[in-house]
């Protein structure tokens, strides 16, 4: 991996924010970008789903990072993991990052890809989701590979953009985004917010 300097920022999970330590500043971020713009409409998410989210990523990532035995999870979220799970042992992967906070460093905009690191033998980015698929997904994982992308000294448009919807029944679904059309969607949002 590429080393990048970029300017020191705080990441405010519990509200969640990029923050500029030099200047207080808050920094936009992908989700933050795609409500503004209307992609993201959290109108129509009931508390219940955003619960399971949280919980699905809270699950996912901490066996992504080994810190959790699935055997003994004990969870109403259970077979959400259990398709994480399943996804993990046949998709080809190494992560490189779980759910770690950046800021671009030339076009000062923040997120948290989910998974960032080698995914069939490409470097890429994945996004989980425990809902079905939304218009946004797509963009969403083109910003998240211009946020990720000098990191590897690659173009954002090199690197590969999934998506993985696990069900509650243990079954998954992996869609790959391909459009280089969501890069030029991804990129008027950047420069409309930041």
């Amino acid at each position: 991996m590429t080393t990048i300097t970029t300017r020191p920022f705080r990441f405010d999970p519990f509200n969640h924010e990029y923050i500029d330590v030099e200047t207080g500043e808050l920094i936009p971020h992908i989700t933050g970008m795609l409500e503004a713009t209307g992609l993201i409409d959290d109108r129509w998410y009931s508390e219940e789903s955003s619960d399971r989210g949280t919980a699905v990523h809270r699950l996912t990532h901490d066996y992504d990072l080994g810190a959790l035995d699935v055997a003994s999870c004990v969870s109403e979220h259970r077979g959400y993991l259990l398709g994480h799970v399943a996804a993990m042992q046949v998709i080809p992967h190494a992560w490189d990052d779980v759910e770690v906070p950046r800021v671009h460093p030339q076009l000062r905009f923040g997120g948290r890809p989910d998974r960032n690191g080698v995914i069939h033998q490409r470097k890429g980015v994945l996004e989980v989701k425990s809902g079905g698929p939304e218009k946004s997904h797509a963009i969403q994982t083109a910003m998240q590979a211009i946020l990720v992308a000098p990191i590897y000294g690659l173009p954002p448009e090199m690197l590969l953009r999934f998506a993985l919807y696990l069900k509650p029944n243990g079954k998954f679904k992996l869609e790959e985004h391909k459009r280089k059309a969501d890069f030029d969607e991804a990129r008027r949002i950047i420069r409309r917010c930041t």
